[in-house]
């Protein structure tokens, strides 16, 4: 993982407790990542495991350049296993997973709504500069 992918998991993880499922942390990501300009997209879908044939859906996560996923609730449905992904991390490590959806365009939502969904822990979101990068939302 890049330096920068750290620092975006870092900067993610107080989102980790909100009791929000997978639709409105994906919403509250997205609002976080467009605020910063970091180009992503928001995906739903369903996740499935092949390893136990569980699935879980609709489920949403976010797509970013590269690659790149985030997903903060796919253990919570799958299980706490370190071989399902979590975070930030690339699809292609974690074969035992597949994810399967399609784009899904995230209403922006004021502060207000965003603080509220997240038990006031939006505050605390503080995403790393995307340095060289293109900041277009």
């Amino acid at each position: 993982m890049s330096d920068w992918h750290d620092e975006l998991e870092f900067a993610l993880l107080p989102l980790e407790d909100a009791k929000i499922d997978s639709n409105c942390m994906t919403s509250v990501i997205s609002n976080a990542l467009s605020e910063q300009g970091i180009f992503h997209q928001c995906r739903i879908g369903y996740a499935e495991d092949r390893l136990s044939r569980m699935a879980t859906a609709p489920h949403c996560w976010i797509e970013l350049e590269q690659g790149w996923c985030i997903d903060l609730r796919l253990r919570h449905w799958l299980g706490d296993e370190d071989d399902l992904p979590h975070g930030v991390f690339q699809p292609s490590s974690y074969p035992r997973v597949r994810y399967q959806g399609s784009a899904w365009l995230v209403p922006r939502l004021d502060a207000g709504d965003l603080k509220t969904m997240t038990n006031d822990v939006y505050d605390k979101v503080k995403l790393p500069w995307l340095a060289g990068r293109s900041r277009a939302a």
